[in-house]
């Protein structure tokens, strides 16, 4: 079993409520982007279920979650990003469970944008739906959440490997 950190939870890893939104989320959005029809029951169901995993795992950042899962430990800022960017490019990279100023920037536009496009694809079922360009601004939001994914993908092979250690480990459902 790995050390536990200074609040109880294993040094190397995530908390289950965490590790359990993450690749919910994910699956649903793969699912909904890949898979199923747009517009279509399953299709909305899903977004709506995606909507209520960003908002699960919200409550719990502002509530029971401890250590670095809690919304206070990594509210993104210009300065912690600049400082960050230097680290990268001059190769001094902490060794944290927390999410570091860029991955903190990107998780918050990972649950703004999930729950932006659910309000847009909910939008569209609404009386009031036809009025806006409701569609083509879902459309777009996804477009760029999927841009988003990519980068966050590329981004965690090339930290783990400039780090020298494996940090989709620390996202793992399994011990």
């Amino acid at each position: 079993m790995a050390k536990a950190n200074k609040h109880g939870l294993p040094a190397d890893r995530w908390d289950a409520v965490v590790i359990a939104t993450h690749w919910l989320v994910a699956g649903g959005f793969v699912c909904n982007r890949l898979l199923n029809e747009a517009g279509g029951v399953w299709h909305e169901r899903i977004g709506l279920t995606v909507a209520g995993l960003v908002l699960l795992r919200l409550l719990w950042g502002l509530t029971l979650a401890r250590g670095p899962a809690r919304l206070s430990q990594f509210l993104p800022s210009w300065t912690r990003v600049r400082h960050h960017v230097a680290q990268i490019r001059s190769g001094e990279l902490s060794n944290q469970l927390e999410h570091n100023p860029l991955g903190a920037l990107a998780i918050w536009l990972f649950w703004l944008g999930l729950l932006a496009v659910a309000a847009t694809g909910w939008g569209q079922d609404q009386s009031w739906g036809d009025a806006w360009p409701l569609a083509d601004i879902h459309a777009w939001l996804v477009d760029g959440l999927t841009v988003l994914v990519v980068v966050h993908v590329l981004a965690v092979i090339l930290m783990s490997h400039r780090m020298g250690q494996n940090l989709l480990r620390r996202m793992l459902p399994l011990p």
